[in-house]
């Protein structure tokens, strides 16, 4: 198994885009500057930030501080901690004179001056900023009635001193911007780097608040703050944040980013081939010495680097890296060539999903083992395959198995079946409205097809260390991404042209992203019970797989087994619907024949016959 923290360590060649970022920060001509380094959950963007900050760690005149927004989460103002920790750490890092002290004594003063700036903004009197007519706006139209001329002439007052709040932050920050580059020049500091990771993790309050933070430091001159972060999320966060800015919702978060953004860089999705060097890497480390191991490693990127897209890490190729290659890395080579074709669409080329899959895999093949149990891992890994990204068929399969004592007594007919060529129209017949839809699904297809074969094979085991997928607590196994999350928020939206943007949203998502709304429709199906209105979420499982073709046999698969009296009648044309003209048309025909033979549900037995009849 692997760790699933940071690594300096790279796996995946980002030598070019640490690259791309010390060129930004080295040109003094470029600073102070913003650098954000966007990616998806898990696609590594805490590793590519330490790698960067591994190219400074020699260099006595560059000061690296690092950040973590989610650490500070619940603090009131997320400026002023950022703030007291950029300043707390020039004071840790270096020897202060008199000079320097005196300094940073008046910065520490400055924040706690800004801080409390804030405060009297935020709580104080209407009438400190508004006047006795701010009062009446913040609390009733009433309150005006109980101002007499002398709260106009201390108002008037008050604004002509020197104690306004708002005139008296906009000082103190002016001031912190001359404090900071003289405490900056007094310690011979020539570059300040501020890394700050974890932001697309905080409350949308957080992250505005340290976006702002690093703006009043973008006046400061050899300053440069690295931002990762799933730059969704930050647009949503903005969003969140100024809801009452007119124009397009979307627009406002990009626009915000690009002002406060100046240099992004997107780590892409890993493709195929570099899923491939990826995941062979990952195995290979597991079975060679760890000093050998970086040799290798090394060897490998340098050799992808030369033959650009024609090289990949293979069973074939991996001898001209290792002296020895054991008989468990074969195996797991092996394995990787099974799974790479389906991880790197299924869970878009993300580096930790792919990560967690496989601890995942060895963690129920350890568990297994410390039983007595010897689970063969491709077989394992097969299984794993549909639980992420078919989850009903999964628990339709380990249901059956549970059954017949391990075994899926069908499957051998489906897999002899899929050998031929030609299958007869009779031989389909012969299916079930399940297998029937199963075989019509190109992705179970291919998957049924794959080896090993499952016919004979005792799953019991199997299945009792996927406990965990197939508890109710257990389904949210794969975590969405941050797309996927807001596409299933709107889904579930009352308002239909909300619903209409998720649909549109959705046909962009990953497949498995794609099966994990699925999953969790329909476990809200069940969990609602009675599904009556257009709103209902069985509705909108059927406008998702509408969006979504590859998910129409696991709806299908999913609706047969629901109790007839939770469905409501337009349950028939919904059905008709998505899947007439299809592959799924004689399966849904099917199921409609089950439902006019309905005595539970009356009404939809009348719909469903009237609907065969036509």
């Amino acid at each position: 198994m692997w760790s699933d923290n940071e690594t300096n360590s790279d796996f995946i060649d980002f030598q070019h885009m640490v690259r791309a970022v010390t060129s930004i920060i080295n040109n003094d001509n470029l600073l102070p500057c913003s650098i954000g380094v966007f990616g998806d959950w898990g696609s590594g963007k805490s590793s590519l930030m330490k790698m960067i900050e591994d190219k400074y760690a020699d260099e006595d005149d560059v000061l690296v501080i690092n950040f973590n927004g989610w650490l500070f989460e619940g603090y009131e103002d997320t400026k002023t901690v950022l703030m007291s920790r950029i300043v707390d750490e020039i004071i840790k890092k270096r020897t202060l004179d008199e000079k320097a002290l005196k300094i940073a004594a008046k910065l520490l003063r400055k924040i706690d001056l800004i801080k409390l700036g804030r405060s009297a903004i935020k709580y104080g009197l209407g009438y400190l900023t508004m006047g006795p007519a701010g009062l009446a706006v913040a609390g009733s139209a009433e309150a005006i009635q109980k101002f007499s001329e002398a709260d106009y002439e201390k108002y008037i007052k008050e604004k002509q001193s020197t104690d306004d709040p708002d005139e008296s932050l906009r000082t103190n920050i002016q001031e912190f911007h001359l404090n900071f580059e003289e405490l900056i020049n007094e310690t011979n500091i020539k570059k300040v780097v501020v890394f700050i990771d974890d932001l697309d993790r905080c409350s949308h309050d957080t992250v505005i608040g340290t976006l702002e933070a690093i703006k009043l430091f973008l006046f400061a001159k050899n300053t440069a703050f690295i931002i990762g972060a799933d730059e969704r999320l930050i647009k949503y966060a903005v969003r969140r944040r100024f809801p009452e800015i007119p124009g397009d919702n979307m627009e406002v978060g990009r626009d915000y980013l690009e002002k406060l953004i100046q240099y992004p860089i997107r780590i892409p999705p890993l493709s195929d081939l570099e899923l491939t060097i990826y995941v062979n890497l990952l195995f290979t480390n597991l079975f060679v010495d760890p000093g050998e191991f970086e040799f290798i490693r090394e060897g490998v990127l340098k050799k992808k680097n030369e033959e650009q897209f024609g090289f990949r890490l293979s069973l074939d190729n991996i001898a001209d890296f290792i002296n020895e290659v054991d008989e468990e890395l074969k195996e797991a080579l092996l394995l990787s060539a099974q799974l790479i074709p389906v991880l790197t669409v299924g869970l878009n080329g993300n580096p930790r999903q792919t990560k967690r899959f496989l601890n995942t895999m060895f963690l129920r093949h350890e568990m297994a083992k410390s039983t007595g149990e010897e689970l063969n891992k491709r077989i394992l890994a097969k299984l794993m395959l549909l639980e992420y990204f078919k989850s009903e068929t999964f628990r339709a399969f380990y249901e059956e198995q549970s059954k017949n004592e391990g075994l899926i007594p069908w499957i051998s007919n489906v897999e002899e079946l899929l050998k031929k060529d030609i299958v007869g129209d009779d031989e389909v017949e012969s299916l079930s409205v399940e297998q029937q839809a199963y075989i019509q699904d190109s992705w179970i297809k291919d998957w049924l097809s794959s080896e090993p074969p499952l016919a004979g094979v005792n799953l019991q085991p199997y299945f009792y260390f996927s406990r965990d997928k197939l508890s109710s607590s257990g389904i949210k196994l794969q975590r969405m991404s941050s797309q996927a999350q807001e596409v299933f928020r709107k889904l579930l939206n009352d308002a239909e042209s909300v619903k209409n943007v998720a649909l549109r949203e959705a046909a962009s998502i990953s497949p498995g992203d794609a099966s994990a709304i699925f999953e969790s429709l329909s476990e809200k199906i069940k969990h609602d019970g009675i599904q009556k209105s257009d709103s209902s979420p069985l509705k909108r499982l059927v406008d998702f797989c509408e969006v979504r073709k590859e998910l129409i046999s696991q709806f299908l698969g999913m609706v047969e087994k629901l109790p007839h009296q939770s469905l409501p009648i337009s349950a028939v044309t919904w059905i008709s619907t998505l899947t007439s003209d299809s592959e799924h048309e004689q399966v849904g025909d099917k199921i409609l024949g089950r439902w006019s033979e309905s005595t539970a549900n009356r009404n939809l037995a009348k719909i469903a016959k009237r609907k065969l009849k036509n």
